[in-house]
C-alpha cells in the first residue's frame, strides 16, 4: 500500500512540475505579444505614478528602475513614452548606449504597433507592405522621404505601406533604405514638418 501511495505521489509531482514548466515557459516571451499604440505608450511617461516605457526598434523597454530615467525625462532632452530609436542610433554616444545594446538588460514590455515578428531579443521587424499606386494617387505631388526629392506620383512609383500610411520613393535604392531603417526616416520627415511649421508662425 505504502509502494503505490509513493508511486501515486511521484506521477502528481513529476506532472506538476511539467506543468509548471510549461506554464513558465510561454512566460519568458509573453511581451511579444502586448501591442502598444503610440498613443499607448504615451501613458507610460513615468509621471503620476506611471511607469518609464520607452521604445526602441519596435520594442517597448521598462525603465523604472534605470535612475537617469525617473522623472521621465533624461538628460532633459528625451521623454518616456515616446519611440526613441533615432536617438539611440544617431544622437546616443555610443561609448554609453553602444548603439542600444544597454537595453538589452533592461526589462521588455511589448512591441511597438507598426512592428511585427520574427521579433528577436533586439529589434522587431518593421510592418512594411509593397504597395501599388493608383486611382487618385496618380498625379499626385509627393516628396521622397530619403531624398527629399518632390515628383508626380506614378504607376512606376516605388512605394511602401507602414502604420497604415503610404510613403513614396523617388527610386527603387531609397525605398530599399526606407526599408532598412524606416525610422531613421521617419525622424527626418518629423523634422521637417516641425521646419515648417516654425517657418508658418514666424
Amino acid at each position: 500500500m505504502r509502494l503505490l501511495t509513493a508511486l501515486i505521489l511521484t506521477a502528481l509531482l513529476s506532472g506538476y512540475s511539467g506543468a509548471a514548466e510549461n506554464t513558465r515557459a510561454p512566460e519568458k516571451d509573453a511581451w511579444k505579444n502586448k501591442v502598444f499604440t503610440a498613443e499607448e505608450l504615451k501613458k507610460y511617461n513615468g509621471r503620476d505614478g506611471q511607469p518609464v516605457y520607452v521604445a526602441v526598434d519596435g520594442i517597448v523597454y521598462d525603465l523604472s528602475r534605470v535612475k537617469p530615467w525617473k522623472t521621465g525625462r533624461h538628460m532633459k532632452m528625451h521623454d518616456a513614452g515616446t519611440d526613441l530609436s533615432r536617438a539611440i542610433h544617431e544622437l546616443a554616444p555610443p561609448s554609453i548606449h553602444k548603439n542600444g545594446k544597454v537595453l538589452e538588460r533592461m526589462p521588455k514590455v511589448g512591441v511597438l504597433a507598426g512592428y511585427a515578428g520574427p521579433v528577436t531579443a533586439e529589434k522587431a521587424a518593421p510592418l512594411l507592405a509593397p504597395h501599388k499606386a493608383a486611382g487618385a494617387e496618380l498625379g499626385r505631388e509627393a516628396a521622397c522621404p530619403v531624398t527629399g526629392k518632390k515628383f508626380t506620383v506614378a504607376e512606376s512609383t516605388p512605394a511602401l505601406d507602414l502604420k497604415g500610411k503610404t510613403y513614396y520613393f523617388s527610386d527603387e535604392l531609397s525605398l530599399e533604405k526606407f526599408k532598412k531603417n524606416p525610422g531613421k526616416y521617419l525622424g527626418v520627415l518629423e523634422d521637417r514638418a516641425k521646419s515648417l511649421l516654425k517657418k508658418k508662425k514666424g
